[in-house]
């Protein structure tokens, strides 16, 4: 179990749950946006709850161990998607072919020989 600190206050969640959250953080950070997500958290009356946090680049969290003696919190679905949305932003982005670049590059040809861009 981690316990997040996050603005003024801090929460208690799943040990992959804390790791994604400062990943996505940080993925956020890289791109200079921002999102909204829903993470679970163990309330401090012990029950299961959920938090939403908004991320981006002036996010300032931190997580550390919680000596609490309680099942993980976290959510396979809710990481899966912080997973996908991380790869996103962290993924390469090529720039647009157009269609003059296609055709140069692959040697296509119409009705009248080889296309010219």
């Amino acid at each position: 179990m981690k316990r997040v600190f996050y603005s003024s206050g801090s929460i208690r969640t799943g040990d992959r749950t804390a790791q994604v959250v400062l990943d996505y953080a940080s993925a956020l950070a890289q791109r200079e946006t921002s999102d909204a997500i829903e993470i679970p958290i163990l309330t401090e009356s012990g029950a299961l709850g959920t938090a939403r946090l908004l991320l981006g680049p002036a996010s300032q969290i931190m997580s550390v161990t919680e000596d609490v003696r309680v099942d993980e919190v976290d959510d396979d679905e809710v990481l899966d998607l912080l997973a996908r949305r991380i790869d996103g932003l962290l993924r390469p982005k090529g720039r647009p072919v157009d269609e003059a670049d296609l055709n140069r590059s692959s040697g296509a040809t119409d009705a009248l020989g080889p296309v010219q861009g």
